[in-house]
């Protein structure tokens, strides 16, 4: 029977001094202590069990097999009791059939050690100052590697931390930040899993563990470390880092150990350290990657301003806003309406969509809302408003000049929640720069019409028939114009008066605009006469479209009256061209001749 000697301890505490300063790395550093141990002690096998999730034993035995699950470290620790030996060839409380004797090893300050576990080749008589010697030489290199490995792995960890950092101030992107963060997570903790809950919106980010911060169904822990700040911790395993920056929390880093040991202060603070500066980092990119987006709004709402000012007609102003927005917003269709005697108008540049059934619901939900609130809408789900409808996501902004409704822009998407609230301030934007040129627009129409327009009639004034008959006779190859006089109007305004009298010129001015269509352009000539002018037609046409002026005359006016009508007509012959005074003049002598002829007649000029 083999007994140590006290001088062999000498030997023990020379091999554990070889063992500190040696190259090994740390893990084999135990296994190399265990080899020490078994050669010390003489035993067959040796187990170095330090928690529930590290153990460590030379692989030597193939007959071993490990502790049962149920035997937790905690549970093996009691049976000690105040003791470092247990005996487990004399002790009822035997922790596994393999083991013979138990080492319970702790620093001065009671903090845990580990357990060593000892099966022997044979009976041994153990002197008791051996075993003490060797316990507490063995505490004293378990202490010191416990420190050596504390200051390694917090080295690790610093430096891993710094060179996030480093990463972190090098770059504004978002993805590549937080993609980041897991890899180092993964790199200090291999054994830990990790998801980064963020509170705003996120993208794909492919195969990373990012998820969405959902306040219904976070643990308390996890809303507590949101909404406080704080590094919380669930039940010793799972610990909630808060992502928070200046000017708030961006979400949670979760850590779950896998119901491993609880985290030391050093992982704590390590984990602490990380999710600020992530949460640091992922405000910079964020505030970057706004201010971009805010510069590229502002250059596009300066380049669609300038546009808009630079076009004079309202449509395609209205066109121009419109194309902006279906790219800017990615929207399915876009609508205007304007505010005209206290009725809105849908816009003929808006999209077909608005002009049905369907579409007109959207607009008077939008309507009755802006009338009443004076306010923008931005709604991400319609089905509640508007049930079965086509369009599910909605933006509305009302265009307001001075303190003056003069109508709204609606912006629809068949998909929920496709517009951001970001898209939601720069359509607000967009709307409230472009709403000074839409204006401007508008009252340049006006303008012009009133311009080259009889109020009376609303048929065009002669000068401006002038302007087209002079341009036609430049570019075109002929045209014909018709000179109308009203039969005895004076009569009429004896018998009736002037007020009846100009009522009977606006009925025959409708009556003429209709006959004509789009064919050519009608005139207030002067008084009670009426010219068109039809450019790049036969003379022919010119002569129907009198005739059946004059046939119908009397049945679209009240009092009844009759018309008399001068046709005479153009056409380009080698490089002469006629001139507008001698085409007025062909046609007033038609004119004349008709009204001193019997009246109600057409009659052609030479």
């Amino acid at each position: 029977m083999k007994i140590a000697k006290q001088k062999e301890i000498i030997k023990y505490k020379a091999s554990l001094f070889d063992l500190i300063h040696g190259n090994e790395c740390k893990n084999n550093k135990v296994l190399s202590w265990l080899r020490v141990v078994k050669s010390f002690l003489d035993v067959e096998d040796v187990y170095y069990y330090y928690n529930d999730n590290y153990y460590f034993r030379l692989m030597e035995d193939s007959s071993y097999t490990d502790l049962p699950k149920e035997i937790t470290y905690e549970k093996a620790e009691n049976l000690f009791s105040d003791s470092m030996l247990i005996d487990f060839t004399t002790s009822s409380s035997k922790i596994h059939p393999f083991f013979d004797y138990g080492f319970l090893f702790k620093t001065k300050e009671k903090s845990p050690q580990g357990i060593l576990w000892l099966k022997f080749k044979e009976d041994l008589l153990l002197r008791e100052d051996v075993l003490q010697d060797f316990w507490e030489e063995s505490c004293r290199f378990l202490q010191f590697f416990m420190q050596m490995k504390t200051i390694k792995d917090d080295e690790h960890r610093y430096r891993e931390l710094f060179n996030v950092t480093e990463m972190f101030h090098s770059t504004r992107e978002v993805q590549k930040l937080l993609s980041h963060i897991i890899v180092t997570l993964e790199r200090v903790f291999p054994k830990y899993v990790f998801h980064l809950l963020l509170s705003n919106d996120y993208d794909d980010y492919a195969n990373l563990p990012i998820g969405n911060f959902d306040f219904n169904q976070a643990v308390p822990k996890a809303m507590k470390a949101f909404v406080n700040g704080s590094m919380e911790v669930d039940e010793g395993s799972v610990l909630y880092a808060p992502l928070r920056g200046k000017q708030g929390v961006y979400g949670v880093l979760e850590v779950d150990s896998q119901g491993g040991p609880n985290f030391s202060s050093q992982q704590v603070e390590f984990i602490r350290l990380l999710a600020y500066t992530a949460g640091s980092a992922l405000e910079n990119a964020k505030l970057y990657e706004q201010s971009r987006r805010l510069i590229t709004d502002l250059q596009l709402i300066n380049e669609t301003s300038h546009q808009l000012n630079m076009n004079s007609k309202m449509s395609e102003t209205l066109s121009l806003l419109k194309k902006q927005i279906k790219h800017s917003f990615r929207a399915s269709v876009v609508g205007f309406t304007f505010l005209e005697k206290d009725e809105f108008e849908i816009l003929s540049t808006s999209s077909p969509f608005f002009f049905t059934s369907e579409g007109e619901k959207y607009i008077s939900f939008v309507r009755n809302r802006i009338q009443k609130e004076k306010d923008s809408i931005f709604i991400g789900d319609m089905m509640d408003k508007l049930c079965n409808g086509s369009y599910r996501s909605l933006m509305a902004v009302p265009m307001i000049q001075g303190d003056t409704l003069k109508g709204f822009c609606i912006v629809l998407h068949e998909l929920p929640y496709s517009f951001s609230f970001d898209m939601y301030k720069l359509l607000q934007s967009f709307i409230h720069h472009s709403t000074l040129a839409i204006t401007n627009a508008m009252l340049r129409e006006k303008l012009e019409k009133l311009v080259i327009t009889d109020q009376m009639t609303n048929l065009y004034a002669r000068h401006y028939l002038d302007e087209k008959m002079e341009s036609s006779l430049s570019e075109d190859r002929c045209g014909v114009f018709l000179l109308i006089d009203i039969d005895d109007f004076k009569s009429i305004n004896d018998s009736y008066g002037h007020q009846v009298g100009d009522e009977v010129i606006i009925q025959v001015s409708n009556h003429i605009k209709n006959a004509v269509g789009d064919k050519g352009s009608v005139a207030r000539w002067g008084g009670e006469e009426l010219a068109v002018y039809f450019p790049n037609k036969s003379i022919e046409t010119g002569k129907q479209i009198a005739e059946r002026v004059v046939e119908t005359a009397p049945d679209n006016s009240n009092p009844k009256v009759t018309l008399s009508c001068g046709v005479t007509s153009w056409k380009l012959a080698g490089d002469n061209r006629e001139t507008i005074k001698e085409l007025v003049r062909r046609a007033d002598q038609a004119l004349y001749f008709a009204k001193n002829n019997g009246k109600n007649q057409v009659v052609m000029g030479n």
